[in-house]
């Protein structure tokens, strides 16, 4: 099969991308607004941009209601957001996060998650997130119009909090982070067990 992908309606784009890059990481986005209401939701466009600086990047796609999501109208506002990975006991309590919520909601409390108070930014992160990147928004970029166009957020990491079990021997071990990926539709992965290829002159 072959796409012409300028002949295809959004609604086939959408499922050809994301069946195609996976499992792709979670980024589980605390943010407060200017009144002090915390939001909380989960973003699968989702990496790393940057080590010098340390960046972090995520895409917040536009609804096909129109607007903006609650989490990038956050963003723009305070300049603030963390970062918190999702662990497998975690993923129900993600997936109840991601609804379309109005934005007085409180989705810590809808999804029954207890709050970490942050070092460096206002926004809370997830208590029991085996690791938090408190970051302040570096640039947004605005990737098409209209629904399913993507804004780019690059934030700049300012503080990281690592759960003691996750880190041994100066290291992060996947085992004890037991992170969730994204697949397609409904579907998620967990973390299997590891195999190791040592890179060509390593």
């Amino acid at each position: 099969m072959d796409c012409d992908i300028s002949a295809l309606p959004a609604e086939s784009v959408y499922p050809l991308l994301v069946g195609s890059v996976q499992p792709r990481p979670i980024a589980w986005v605390s943010t407060q607004d200017l009144h002090g209401v915390a939001n909380l939701a989960p973003f699968s466009f989702f990496t790393v941009a940057s080590v010098s600086p340390p960046v972090l990047a995520l895409s917040i796609l536009t609804p096909a209601a129109g607007g903006e999501k609650d989490t990038l109208a956050n963003i723009r506002a305070t300049g603030e957001f963390v970062v918190n990975v999702v662990s497998e006991r975690l993923a129900e309590a993600m997936n109840v996060s991601c609804g379309p919520y109005a934005a007085e909601v409180d989705e810590f409390d809808l999804a029954g998650v207890g709050k970490a108070r942050s070092r460096q930014v206002k926004a809370p992160g997830v208590e029991l997130a085996p690791l938090r990147f408190e970051c302040v928004l570096s640039q947004c970029l605005a990737l098409g119009q209209g629904a399913g166009a993507g804004n780019l957020v690059l934030g700049e990491v300012r503080h990281v909090h690592v759960a003691d079990e996750a880190w041994r021997d100066g290291r992060l071990h996947s085992d004890a982070l037991a992170l969730v990926g994204k697949l397609g539709g409904d579907d998620f992965s967990r973390a299997e067990p590891a195999f190791s290829l040592r890179r060509p002159g390593a």
